[in-house]
């Protein structure tokens, strides 16, 4: 079980365009300690009862050596029953000191935030560091015996499609040990919102960014490259502070759901003359079928299609079509087709 402790802005030197990690951990004032204590002391009292605490939030490498030494002294009361530490960060600027003190610690997950692949981007986002510090941050971290994950966006200022390629060439060659997917978010009196306000900055279409969300994550599955979290979900964001961008409660579901969908077209698209078909798939995946609102039934009704479904025990993204005396196996890789092929 992993116990989150949120540290906004904690080591920040600089405030990415973006950002606003208060709106994102609703932290308040409350200091770090007694944030600790708020959320590990629940957990005291269960026998046999160990958890892992996430410290997420901030750049823990931007933390002086006494600083971290302190922040990691305010767990010594509960010791006995933090099994590790995972943490986010950015990437740099990374140092042998810091890295041995979070070893020493026990952290044995590092998450390093890298929004895009483009270094020109990064410098428009204000992130004081390039991909070849990423790169290079992640490899000390893996020799070093850290399990390493990436945190990646998607609907950046000045992003095109060949930026989702690029962000996805990386990801495959690093093989991270699992990949955080976030949309961007506009939030109330950040920079970019002022670039928002201005117009100087004019979003692609939430559609568009769907797409090349659902890209990345197909593609980080196909190469079996775990997708642990796509989007922000309600309870980690206060929507009032929202301007613009590409949240949604459901963003991460709407994702798989377009995957499902693009898959089931590119094979429905082959077969011109089933107009009455069963699918036959994993109960889990019947959501997915459906889409939001049952907009992918209604979708299908317009095309002539007349769809059924029945459950089936198969492996989740594998399903079946069947249509007169007719059955072919499909998978949602084979979305990918069509998804590469978008802008």
């Amino acid at each position: 079980m992993i116990v989150p402790i949120f540290l906004p802005y904690f080591g920040c030197h600089h405030r990415c365009t973006y950002c606003d990690q208060a709106s994102i951990t609703n932290a308040g004032e409350i200091s770090i300690a007694s944030r600790i204590e708020h959320s590990l002391a629940p957990y005291t009292n269960l026998k046999n009862r160990s958890v892992e605490v996430g410290l997420f939030g901030g750049n823990i490498f931007g933390v002086d050596y006494h600083t971290l030494m302190t922040l990691f002294s305010f767990f010594d009361p509960y010791r006995d029953i933090i099994e590790g530490f995972r943490v986010s960060t950015k990437p740099a600027p990374a140092n042998m000191e810091t890295v041995d003190l979070l070893k020493e610690k026990g952290v044995t997950v590092i998450e390093l935030g890298i929004p895009t692949f483009n270094n020109a981007i990064l410098h428009s986002l204000n992130r004081h560091h390039t991909v070849e510090d990423l790169q290079s941050t992640f490899s000390l971290l893996r020799e070093k015996g850290f399990s390493v994950a990436l945190q990646v966006m998607v609907g950046l200022p000045y992003e095109t499609g060949n930026d989702i390629k690029n962000t996805i060439e990386h990801i495959i060659r690093l093989n991270p040990d699992y990949l955080r997917i976030y949309p961007l978010v506009i939030f109330r009196g950040t920079p970019l919102f002022s670039q928002y306000e201005e117009r100087t900055f004019s979003p692609i279409s939430f559609d568009e960014v769907l797409l090349r969300t659902s890209l990345i994550y197909l593609s980080a599955l196909k190469q079996n490259i775990k997708v642990a979290k796509i989007g922000l979900t309600a309870n980690e964001i206060i929507e009032e502070g929202i301007a613009g961008g590409y949240y949604h409660p459901a963003f991460g579901y709407l994702v798989k759901a377009r995957v499902f969908y693009e898959a089931l077209q590119s094979k429905l698209n082959a077969l011109p003359h089933a107009k009455k078909v069963t699918i036959l798939l994993n109960p889990k995946d019947i959501p997915h079928l459906l889409g939001y609102k049952r907009s992918h039934v209604r979708h299908l009704t317009q095309q002539g299609i007349s769809m059924e479904w029945k459950e089936m025990s198969c492996r989740e993204g594998t399903f079946f079509i069947e249509w007169e005396d007719a059955k072919i196996e499909c998978t949602i890789f084979d979305a990918l087709p069509i998804l590469q092929g978008t802008d």
